[in-house]
């Protein structure tokens, strides 16, 4: 699967690199079946998210068609549905303390790779 490693323009120096999950069934599946050590994903062409048959929380960023943090949702857990209206793309990761994306960062992609994640 492709990885993207995405910046942010109020995070100078910070990046995230992200498994990009682009066909209907890859992003179906999202993180189900992963462990909470799990790296991110980003969910393209997608504007809601559900945690069904998940065994652990996850932290959702909403983004919109410009790259920018639409909403947040820290700890969904296992049952929920999560959705933004405006939503082009999710990043979703395992819940976790500390530092995450916040509402009105902007991203960018700094580059992407056919390869996937550790190829960049």
């Amino acid at each position: 699967m492709p990885a993207a490693r995405l910046l942010c323009g109020e995070r100078p120096g910070e990046e995230l690199e992200v498994t990009v999950l682009s066909t209907w069934r890859e992003r179906l599946h999202g993180l189900l079946g992963t462990g909470p050590d799990a790296p991110p994903v980003m969910l393209t062409l997608c504007s809601s998210v559900h945690t069904f048959g998940m065994r652990y929380a996850l932290d959702l960023a909403f983004i919109g068609e410009r790259g920018e943090v639409l909403l947040v949702c820290r700890g969904v857990g296992p049952g929920q549905v999560r959705a933004h209206s405006r939503a082009r793309c999710v990043i979703e990761r395992p819940a976790r303390e500390g530092e995450w994306l916040a509402e009105g960062e902007h991203l960018w992609a700094a580059s992407i790779s056919a390869d996937g994640v550790g190829a960049l």
